[in-house]
């Protein structure tokens, strides 16, 4: 299916498809895709159904645009990290801040319910995922070699499993900051979102680094 192509910004029709978007990303995070209907996204943005298959023809391709959305802000802030990193004695530390930085850069773009649809996404395992999985390794190709470069020997689908475990819980963490902090119990009602990211980095460096060598 070919989704429509979002018009020159400035236009009406782009801000209607915007404001679908971004309705769509809201309610997909805290529902479900299958418990959100087209005329809950239409009424949530203050727009129609026709709207709707105007821009994206539908459901499936109103959550293609959402996903896109954001995706290249990620990938591409996670290439101008990567970029700025020492080419000799890179560490495990070093790819996890590369790897976390980006999301919390959607985050503090009030890009909170994204994350937290594709962490729902990842965990649910749905065909619906195609958007993210289809050029995932393709698209972090550089860090799996960077990643190789701080453990060499070990397995190209193990680096590979690793860096999915890392993105799991870099969702799941900064998907829901406010969940992650009731989970830690009422000590942790003023954990600024600095030290959850701090502590997150580590955990991702851990991840990526794997177990020690015996």
């Amino acid at each position: 299916m070919v989704t429509r192509a979002a018009p020159a910004s400035g236009t009406r029709a782009a801000t209607t498809a915007q404001r679908l978007i971004v309705a769509a990303e809201r309610l997909f995070a805290e529902h479900g895709i299958g418990a959100v209907s087209l005329r809950t996204v239409m009424q949530a943005a203050g727009t129609n159904v026709a709207a709707i298959h105007y821009h994206f023809g539908s459901q499936e391709g109103l959550l293609d645009a959402v996903l896109r959305s954001r995706l290249d802000q990620v990938l591409g802030e996670r290439k101008a990290v990567l970029t700025e990193l020492p080419e000799g004695g890179i560490t495990a530390g070093d790819l996890a801040r590369a790897f976390v930085q980006p999301v919390v850069a959607v985050l503090a773009s009030g890009g909170e319910h994204w994350i937290r649809l594709v962490g729902r996404l990842l965990a649910s395992g749905g065909d619906e995922l195609g958007v993210i999985s289809e050029s995932f390794f393709e698209r972090n190709a550089t860090f799996v070699e960077l990643l190789e470069r701080v453990s060499p020997g070990v397995p190209r689908r193990t680096l590979n499993f690793r860096l999915t475990q890392a993105m799991n819980v870099t969702l799941n963490v900064l998907g829901d900051t406010e969940r992650t902090r009731r989970l830690q119990g009422p000590g942790a009602a003023t954990w600024t979102t600095d030290e959850i990211v701090a502590d997150l980095v580590g955990i991702v460096a851990s991840v990526l680094a794997g177990p020690p060598a015996q």
